[in-house]
């Protein structure tokens, strides 16, 4: 039991990647409060709603962990890379605009 309230970054990543056979994955992850959190980026997500999405991510928790997934993992968030970067790119055509605003 002990072993089971100990989860390592490198063992979720792990297990995410092989349950939900991820397709070059990005973990972004930290712990707040004692549990892990985070986004995950992945092509493997592409088509999957939000919801698709978090159902499959605690599916292959409660498969590995058990009782105990509750406990270590906390908000874990899936972007297509695409999805990842479309942020990115709206703060750079902002940052123009403002440029051209301010000349």
């Amino acid at each position: 039991m002990a072993n089971l309230m100990k989860l390592s970054r490198e063992k979720l990543e792990h297990v995410l990647t092989e349950r939900l056979a991820l397709t070059d994955p990005l973990f972004l992850l930290r712990k707040h409060d004692g549990q892990w959190v985070g986004n995950i980026i992945s092509p493997s997500f592409k088509r999957k709603g939000d919801y698709q999405r978090q159902v499959l991510i605690w599916d292959a928790l409660d498969a590995e962990l058990g009782a105990y997934a509750n406990r270590l993992v906390g908000m874990l968030l899936c972007y297509t890379p695409d999805e990842w970067n479309l942020d990115a790119d709206t703060e750079l055509v902002s940052k123009k605009k403002k440029r051209r605003v301010e000349i």
